[in-house]
Formats: C-alpha cells, structure tokens, sequence
C-alpha cells in the first residue's frame, strides 16, 4: 500500500498558485509484507508536474526480473517529451500501459495514478485514472479488467465549484484542493488533527504562520512523516514508511 496526495493552492485566483505532490516509498506485497523501496513520485519537467502511482506497483515476468511501475515511468516521462499537455500525457500513458498490464492483473488489484502540472496558461491541473473505486471502509473495490479514461478532477470538475468560469483567472476563489490514494484512513484521522494543533499553536505570540511556499513543502512533509511514524510503531504492518518524498511547483517551475 501507500500514501500519495496532491494539493492545489489558489492564493490570488489562478494569478498566484503551487501545487504540492507528496508520496512515500514503501512498496508492499499482497499481504503487507516489505517488497522494496521505490520513488512513487516522479516529475514531469516539461509539464511543470508531477505523477505518482498507487496500488499496483511491480509487474512479475516469466524468466524476467520484475517491472517496477516506478521504472516504467521514468522510462516514460523520457521518452514523452512531445506532450504538451495533461490530456495528451494522461492518454498516451494509460495506452503505454495496456501493453504491459494484463487484464488479469488488473482484476486482482488496484492501480491508479495522479498527475498534475501547469497548462500553456499558467493555469494548475489535477487528472487521474484507475481501474477500481473506494469503498466506505477505506478499501478499495470493484476491480475492473482496463482502466477507466483519464480525465480532469480539478479545471474539469471540483474548479466549478470554486468559481472557476473557464476563462477569467478572478472568477476562482481561494481554496485547497486535496487528492489523495492509498492507505487513507490514518490520513483521515491524523491530517485535520495536525492541523488544528498547528492552528492551536499559533494562535500563541511565539509561534508563527507559515507564509512561504518551502514552509508548507516542508508542513507536508513533517505529517507524512507523522503518519509514517504511526505506521512504524503501532501497525500490524508497516505498509507507509520513509523516505517521503515532496515536490513543489508553481508556474514557473519547481522550488526546492
């Protein structure tokens, strides 16, 4: 299992954006054991983006050594310069990987990917693609032979309920808008709570709001590693775990 999210950030509308993508590196058997220690999370330059992937995570070949998704991707990005945009990138990746996942593996597990990046106007965008759907519980279910469509979850969807007319980069208001995959129940239940107790914090004259963009890059950073943290010391099995992995955009490009 895994951790992976994304957050979308509108300060001034879409005049002043970043966007954060976070993802552990722990990949796990079926049955939660420690199968290796991989990037989940992997950019893409020409895009001012990023993906990461959940659930399935390597590829078993007879007489071959396993295909690592996290491999596949970078090899990927490379070779997928040509992309000028997330709806081509998203639709040349899920026909990428119809030739090397099987219908067969997809019925017996989850798979999934965020990708996110800037468009030609500056303007942040969030699309995903799975083969499954989220059950209440937190498990995930319905496991079908091919992935669905790539598709647009924020400028084609979640943006509109923002403001967002498609045109007029005032029209939006201010939010965060959050993805997120995996293992999400911890998440769940410790982000909010970490939360409030920064905003508890604060509200002292010592303590200090965050104001940059690196500050919160590392604000997310520090609550996944809380969460790994719990994962580590008081789970059955340790199917989050460090290193975490955090990227930072905006339209200009990454900030470390």
């Amino acid at each position: 299992m895994t951790l992976i999210l994304n957050e979308i950030h509108t300060l001034d509308g879409f005049n002043r954006t970043f966007m954060v993508a976070a993802a552990d590196r722990r990949l796990s058997n079926p049955d939660g054991s420690h199968y290796a220690t991989h990037k989940k999370l992997l950019k893409i330059p020409y895009l001012k983006g990023a993906i990461s992937y959940f659930g399935l995570a390597a590829i078993k070949r007879h007489g071959k050594k396993d295909l690592l998704i996290s491999d596949f991707l970078s090899a990927f990005i490379r070779n997928n310069t040509s992309c000028t945009d997330l709806n081509s990138f998203s639709a040349n990746l899920k026909g990428a990987l119809s030739n090397i996942v099987t219908r067969n593996i997809l019925r017996q597990c989850a798979s999934g990917f965020h990708i996110c990046g800037y468009n030609k106007n500056g303007i942040p965008d969030f699309w995903f693609f799975s083969n499954c759907a989220l059950a209440q519980n937190y498990c995930y279910k319905d496991f079908q032979d091919e992935y669905n469509n790539p598709s647009s979850h924020f400028l084609g969807r979640d943006a509109k309920s923002f403001g967002w007319n498609g045109s007029d980069k005032n029209s939006i208001s201010n939010h965060i808008r959050t993805y997120r995959n995996g293992d999400l129940r911890v998440h769940e239940a410790a982000w909010k709570a970490l939360d409030n107790i920064y905003l508890e914090l604060i509200k002292f004259p010592d303590f200090v709001m965050l104001t940059k963009e690196q500050e919160y890059k590392e604000y997310v950073k520090f609550k996944c590693k809380i969460i790994a943290y719990y994962y580590k010391n008081w789970a059955k099995k340790q199917v989050i775990a460090p290193p975490i992995d955090v990227l930072l955009m905006t339209s200009k490009g990454y900030i470390d």
